[in-house]
């Protein structure tokens, strides 16, 4: 979970609050919270929460559990004079942005606001791959006329940090930030960047320029959020915007975005609603709250609420991107009570656990394999798709938004697996005996659908069918299961040299000798010869 560090003093000026108050607080929010040898206050937030990942936030949220302050408040807005043309950019095309007058930075919020960016950049934004946000000192921006759009890497900006212009080019390739972000948005040598006037003041995700740095002397914000997906862009503008509204005096101003021939102002600022019944609510808690209980509760947590006879209508602000529906709110509502303040019941009817089918069928298979002179391996149902590719499958499910590409898909059997096995066990003493009980995930109508399976891999300097067919037929028939084999056509293995498994008359497996070619392609120098069957 991120762990954050704040000046104590700012945390009990924002809250008006004693320390042991405040940490108490904290701890009802799923919080830890202590201070450090530096006399910091270190906070353990939950990553659901970034809302919290700044002063302000922790402070609102504070303010709300100890009935200091009920429900959220309305921002005051105005329209800014600046105007946004996105241009729409081939990678990272989105971008919201937004003006906040009267911040007035010093050098303490500063450093905390450079802390908020960075949690942002590594939580929602998924290490800016997802969303990236430039903050600008409003008053160093070039002009009114903003625009966001593809720009040659050879064309030139002046770095945060330097004095000097340098091409895009040598950004990417020559600092600490292009290096590690450079790669994200970069296609056929152009590159997103957010541009004043003549002036390049951000390349999305990478850098911000020079001329528009913070300082101690910054009084007003331009905030530039960018990424792929729009609505976590917005609501990434809205939590932002959200926590520096909080500052005194502080005003938001909207910006025009045009792109498209359309046009919105942003920040959205989106409010959504829920309503909530109180059955549903004491079913899940085991509580007889009142809709009354209920609605003080949620204004703890910060949310406003509209009562209408047994209707609970429940307003969310726009900085509480973690709720999503009702049981997201009775979780708020217990946060509220205090989980030590709901008495736990017992259950009405004592009952034994037992174990499932295949969880006997399981453990009877290690004894089994184990026994037979295997050694039992487990590996993760996510693959990297290079490697599915290598084996030319082709019906199998990436995923969304992985956090490396060495685990961005799901795999479809159990033969990739073993076969990275093998390849890490090449050194080993001979013969290698391994097995695998695990699950798979196959498409299935443009479905996953999860199987459990067995893998058994042998590794030898000298193989045969025979040595595999052994080892499948003793498992089968000490499972007391009657089958039948075929000759099987599978990729992976040598025609002539496999077969098929025959249940019920049901194709549930296959054995035989792994292909050169596959033993080629993962240089692989001794034979192996593998069999996979289904648990289902």
């Amino acid at each position: 979970m991120p762990v954050l560090k704040f000046k104590p003093e700012r945390i009990l000026n924002l809250t008006g609050l004693g320390i042991n108050t405040i940490e108490d607080a904290l701890f009802s929010l799923k919080c830890e919270a202590s201070i450090n040898n530096e006399n910091q206050l270190e906070v353990e937030i939950n990553p659901d929460r970034p809302d919290m990942y700044i002063g302000e936030g922790i402070a609102r949220a504070i303010r709300g559990i100890t009935n200091n302050e009920l429900g959220f408040k309305e921002y005051d807005y105005e329209n800014s004079k600046f105007k946004l043309i996105n241009e729409i950019p081939y990678i990272r095309p989105i971008i919201s942005a937004a003006v906040i007058y009267n911040v007035n930075l010093d050098n303490d919020f500063l450093v905390e606001l450079i802390q908020f960016q960075e949690k942002l950049h590594e939580g929602i934004g998924r290490k800016r791959r997802k969303v990236a946000i430039g903050i600008h000192d409003l008053n160093k921006v070039p002009s009114n006329e903003l625009k966001y759009k593809n720009v040659s890497i050879d064309d030139k900006m002046m770095p945060l940090g330097s004095n000097k212009y340098v091409s895009i080019r040598e950004i990417l390739k020559n600092t600490d930030q292009g290096i590690k972000y450079g790669n994200i948005s970069l296609i056929n040598d152009s590159h997103p960047a957010f541009i004043s006037g003549d002036e390049i003041i951000s390349l999305p995700p990478v850098i911000n320029s020079n001329i528009t740095r913070l300082d101690e002397n910054t009084r007003d914000l331009l905030i530039d959020v960018t990424g792929t997906d729009s609505y976590y862009v917005n609501k990434t503008l809205d939590i932002i915007v959200s926590n520096l509204a909080e500052r005194k005096n502080t005003k938001i101003g909207k910006v025009e975005v045009i792109e498209n021939n359309s046009r919105k102002y942003t920040p959205l600022m989106e409010k959504s609603e829920e309503v909530i019944d109180s059955s549903y609510v004491n079913e899940i808690l085991g509580e007889k709250l009142s809709n009354d209980e209920i609605a003080f509760h949620l204004m703890r947590m910060r949310h406003n609420v509209l009562l209408n006879d047994n209707e609970i209508r429940v307003v969310i602000p726009p900085f509480r991107a973690d709720i999503i529906s009702n049981i997201d709110l009775v979780e708020d509502i217990v946060m509220s009570i205090g989980y030590n303040n709901i008495a736990p019941n017992k259950p009405k009817v004592m009952l034994r656990g037992s174990l499932t089918n295949i969880t006997i069928l399981k453990r009877k298979i290690r004894d089994i394999m184990i026994g037979l002179g295997f050694t039992e391996i487990q590996s993760l149902t996510l693959v990297s798709s290079r490697i599915l590719k290598d084996l030319d499958e082709q019906n199998y499910i990436e995923v969304l938004n992985p956090i490396t590409n060495d685990f961005d898909s799901l795999r479809p059997n159990l033969f990739v697996s073993m076969i990275m096995a093998m390849k890490n066990n090449i050194m080993a003493s001979k013969p290698v005996k391994l097995f695998e009980i695990g699950k798979i995930v196959e498409k299935v109508l443009g479905k996953p659908v999860d199987k459990e399976r067995i893998s058994i891999a042998i590794m030898d300097e000298s193989l045969s069918y025979e040595d595999i067919q052994s080892v499948v037929y003793s498992l089968l028939k000490m499972l007391n299961i009657e089958f039948k084999v075929l000759s099987s056509s599978n990729k992976f293995l040598i025609k002539g040299r496999s077969a098929d498994l025959i249940v019920n008359n049901k194709i549930i497996g296959y054995f035989g000798e792994v292909s050169p070619y596959i033993l080629e392609k993962f240089s692989l120098e001794y034979p192996i010869v593998y069999g996979e069957l289904d648990l289902g």
